[in-house]
């Protein structure tokens, strides 16, 4: 590594081409700004400075030190401005949720960034565990998960819920829907069905389980489960936000069942974290976007 020193006494030669004034800018004696010029060139193995008489000339590595320094000198006074400067809508925010929530809070977020190009916006789809590994590891600033997490070091909160919906093909009758009819259509499943059809099945079918259901097909790609239902196959269970993001309601029919069923959201982040007041938006927009 470049002695920091030496390269700024040897910066401030190159600027002002002279010994004498270069010593009296950085408070130090000329033999000491030889010195250091010395001890640069020993640490870069090559001659930086041509002397001839009193003056000098850069030589081609010189110029290139030069070069570099400066771009050195630039970088960190920009780092320096950028740190002391907490702006509402300058620098990254990093978010983690379910694939469904990303899906409706995504293109708010990237709206929000057209107006403000400096803003550079990140959201993971991702299970609760990860969500929370992320933001104890600094990975991600915001996440939001499905369960309450008691843990010492994160601040979590209520920010609201997500319905669960069963959505059935269009030819289904949605506002009579027996145990029988969901046998006979067969589950079309996905990473979450079981664990959200049993909530729902435990609410309004209580007399049978989620193992009970027959597998249709599965598929883990967010944009393609309801495709079989616009098509007359299967039924699943999604987040209200999967649904809505995905699919128009007329291709399908979500049951209108006796019990709705809704997800807890949790908002967590790190409790001594200082937060960054880029993230004020986008805290109060996840708030409505759930809420609405």
């Amino acid at each position: 590594m470049i002695n920091q020193k030496w390269l700024t006494t040897f910066l401030k030669l190159a600027e002002t081409g002279h010994f004498t004034q270069t010593a009296d800018k950085l408070f130090m004696t000329q033999p000491g700004v030889s010195q250091h010029i010395q001890k640069l060139e020993n640490q870069l193995n090559t001659q930086l400075i041509q002397r001839f008489g009193k003056r000098f000339e850069l030589t081609d590595a010189g110029m290139q030190l030069q070069k570099y320094g400066e771009q050195l000198l630039k970088q960190q006074e920009q780092l320096l401005s950028d740190i002391q400067l907490d702006s509402a809508f300058i620098g990254e925010c990093r978010f983690a949720c379910s694939g469904s929530l990303a899906m409706w809070l995504y293109p708010d977020f990237i709206d929000y960034q057209l107006l403000h190009p400096q803003l550079h916006v990140s959201i993971e789809a991702a299970p609760n565990k990860r969500i929370v590994d992320q933001v104890l590891n600094n990975d991600i600033e915001i996440g939001i998960v499905t369960q309450f997490v008691s843990n010492p070091e994160l601040e979590v909160t209520p920010v609201g819920f997500e319905k669960l919906l069963m959505v059935l093909p269009k030819s289904v009758d949605a506002d009579d829907l027996s145990f029988e009819t969901l046998l006979s259509l067969g589950l079309v499943s996905h990473p979450d069905a079981k664990h959200y059809l049993q909530q729902v099945m435990s609410c309004n079918f209580d007399d049978y389980s989620a193992d009970d259901i027959p597998l249709t097909s599965y598929v883990n790609q967010l944009n393609q489960i309801l495709m079989p239902m616009t098509k007359g196959l299967g039924f699943t269970v999604l987040p209200e936000f999967a649904v809505n993001s995905v699919y128009e309601q007329g291709n399908i029919t979500v049951a209108n069942l006796p019990k709705v069923v809704k997800e807890p959201l949790f908002m967590i982040r790190k409790k001594h974290r200082p937060q960054p007041k880029r993230y004020d938006w986008f805290i109060n927009r996840i708030k409505t976007l759930v809420k609405s």
